[in-house]
């Protein structure tokens, strides 16, 4: 793009492209202007010719809808996508950065840090594999700061046009050595790759905002790649001893050969991380607290008491005072000594006084019942996981429902919408027989036909809009139940 003007570089006609900002394997990052709102934005565009799929461009533009439409302050905002011939770009705010690349310029990060960035990215993570998406490719090039000062992740909804050529032709150029070095041992090797190949990548960036570089490096993208595959984790406190123990253990859980290995999902990773976090504001004293039934009403303060010669006199108001905060221990004490008595234990929870003055009642000599134990309520964490098997049929059901509303309210083709409702039948079959791969071989053929059908136009972009996050779920869901 050298020597090429401002002028000769456009966009659907709207978006006008200035200087390069970034660029990596797959594709380049400019600083752009939008014509229609007059703001500055960062364009990513991304050379399909590169990408030998004919399905990419309907891939990219469904994945880059389902981005744009999760809200998270710890994404980067996309607010643009399209195709214009063999490009596709993608249009998002302009981070003022730095990326944490070009942080990690000044060398490792403070601890406090580090903990911090892991917690962000985590939560992205979360909220991208709730909606089924995959980064494949988180790494610090991928992460940038934000004006309010949080990081954003970038790149959702492109990485995975990477592994529609397989992983090993990733390695075809140099530029790809940065994400040789954070790719997941099921990754490099051209598996399956779900959630946990994120989790693997973010162990590899921790470790790397801690000692100054990546747990493994190679001469060549390759020779890393096996690294990751074959060598044992180095413990991070090998070259960062003051990573508190904790923290070394979670980067080496993360880093894990089997995934299964790894934390359960990104959400375990923000609890760890949430939990070791230094609070925001210095901590405040907590104060036991005494129960409301025992204080008395509140007066309004007597009058100072001035001598004959009218000056104040405080002493009594000193006395008053002294007298009222003996009471009131004496009657918390009274109070707790009755409940060690009876064996009751005594509620961590503050009683809310209400407006109207305590009323005195006889004396109960009877033995207090026992305060029933309320039954926590499970949280999503520690509830029992829905079978991965009833998730497909879930996800199958909603979109076979969604295809005949389509279809009925003429949104969607009826040829396509009998395409579609095949494909879900061969997969409801396959579901039935209890072959997993078969379910992943109905998967794939399944969403091939979609993106095919959003390709040719046969499924409208109102369709597609509607459709989009359904099949997300649906292959968030295969790979939940396929081993």
């Amino acid at each position: 793009m050298a020597g090429v003007s401002i002028e000769e570089r456009r966009l659907a006609d709207r978006y006008v492209l200035g200087d390069r900002i970034g660029h990596g394997g797959m594709g380049q990052v400019w600083r752009g202007t939008d014509l229609v709102l007059g703001r500055e934005v960062a364009v990513k565009t991304i050379d399909l010719t590169r990408v030998p799929d004919e399905s990419a461009a309907a891939r990219f533009e469904r994945e880059a809808r389902v981005t744009a439409g999760m809200s998270h302050p710890n994404v980067v905002t996309v607010h643009d996508s399209g195709v214009e011939g063999d490009t596709a770009y993608l249009v998002m705010e302009l981070l003022p950065g730095p990326s944490l690349a070009e942080h990690l310029a000044d060398g490792p990060s403070p601890i406090e840090e580090v903990i911090e960035v892991g917690r962000q990215v985590a939560s992205a993570l979360e909220a991208a594999h709730a909606r089924g998406l995959v980064h494949r490719d988180i790494k610090p090039a991928n992460i940038a700061y934000a004006a309010d000062g949080r990081v954003r992740v970038l790149d959702f909804g492109i990485t995975q046009l990477a592994d529609t050529t397989g992983a090993h032709s990733l390695t075809a150029t140099h530029t790809v050595m940065g994400t040789a070095e954070y790719l997941a041992p099921e990754q490099a090797l051209g598996g399956r790759v779900d959630g946990r190949a994120d989790l693997y990548a973010l162990g590899c960036v921790l470790y790397t905002l801690l000692v100054g570089g990546p747990p493994f490096r190679g001469p060549t993208a390759v020779a890393t790649m096996m690294m990751h595959a074959n060598d044992p984790v180095p413990d991070v406190r090998g070259g960062r001893p003051d990573t508190p123990g904790w923290l070394a253990d979670l980067v080496t859980t993360l880093l894990a050969k089997d995934p299964d290995g790894r934390p359960a999902g990104a959400g375990a990773v923000v609890q760890a991380l949430t939990a070791h976090r230094a609070p925001a504001v210095a901590p405040t004293v907590a104060m036991s607290p005494v129960p409301a039934a025992v204080l008395p009403p509140m007066t309004p303060p007597a009058p100072p008491v001035t001598d004959p010669a009218g000056r104040g006199s405080s002493w009594p108001l000193v006395v008053i005072a002294l007298v009222a905060v003996v009471a009131l221990a004496l009657l918390g004490w009274q109070v707790l000594a009755k409940n060690a008595d009876s064996g009751a234990t005594p509620s961590t929870t503050p009683l809310v006084a209400t407006s109207a003055p305590p009323t005195t009642a006889a004396p109960d000599t009877s033995a207090p019942e026992p305060t029933p134990t309320p039954t926590p309520t499970p949280s999503p964490s520690t509830s029992p996981s829905q079978d991965p098997a009833q998730g497909v049929t879930d996800a199958v059901a909603a979109l076979s429902s969604a295809v005949r509303v389509l279809q009925r309210d003429g949104t969607l083709d009826q040829k396509a919408a009998k395409s579609l409702d095949d494909g879900l039948g061969k997969l409801a079959k396959a579901l039935r027989g209890g072959d997993p791969q078969k379910v992943s071989s109905e998967t794939t053929s399944f969403v091939a036909d979609y993106d095919k059908g959003v390709q040719d136009g046969s499924i409208s972009p109102e369709a597609s809009a509607a459709l989009d996050p359904l099949v997300a779920d649906l292959t968030a869901a295969v790979s939940g139940y396929v081993p």
